[in-house]
C-alpha cells in the first residue's frame, strides 16, 4: 500500500509467510528495543524515545488481516506503520526494524516504494 503520508513495513520470514514463531519471542523483542509498548494482545505503539509507530503481530498464510479481540498465539508478520514526510528520517525505522529482523531470523520489507515498486526487501 502506497500513501504519502505513511510507510507500511513488514517483518516476515519470506513473501509466503512459511514460518510461525512463538508470540512470546516476538514480544520480548520488541519490547527489548525500549522504543515499543504494548497497547493490547496484537498492538504495539511507539515511547517517547521514538518516532510515531503502530505495528501489529499477526498469524496470517497470504497476507491478509485484520485486528482481533481473539488471542493468537503464534506470528507469521509484525505488520507496521510509521510517519513518513520530509522532517522524518526513515532510516531511524530501517535500522531498527532491521535489528528485529534479525534478531527473529527473519527480513524486513517495505511494501511499495514511492516509485510502484513491491514488496521489497530491505
Amino acid at each position: 500500500m502506497w500513501s504519502n503520508r505513511y510507510n507500511y513495513y513488514n517483518i516476515q520470514c519470506n513473501e509466503n509467510f512459511s514460518q510461525k514463531l512463538d508470540k512470546s519471542v516476538v514480544i520480548q523483542c520488541l519490547l527489548e528495543t525500549e522504543f515499543f509498548k504494548q497497547t493490547n494482545h496484537q498492538s504495539f505503539t511507539n515511547t517517547d524515545k521514538f518516532p510515531w509507530v503502530d505495528i501489529i503481530l499477526v498469524e496470517t498464510y497470504n497476507g491478509d488481516y485484520s485486528s482481533s479481540a481473539n488471542v493468537n498465539q503464534f506470528v507469521t508478520l509484525v505488520a507496521i506503520v510509521c510517519s513518513k514526510g520530509q522532517n522524518i528520517d526513515q532510516q531511524i525505522y530501517i535500522d531498527t526494524f532491521k535489528q528485529i529482523a534479525n534478531k527473529l531470523n527473519w527480513k524486513l520489507y517495505l511494501e511499495e516504494d514511492d516509485d510502484g515498486n513491491e514488496n521489497i526487501e530491505l
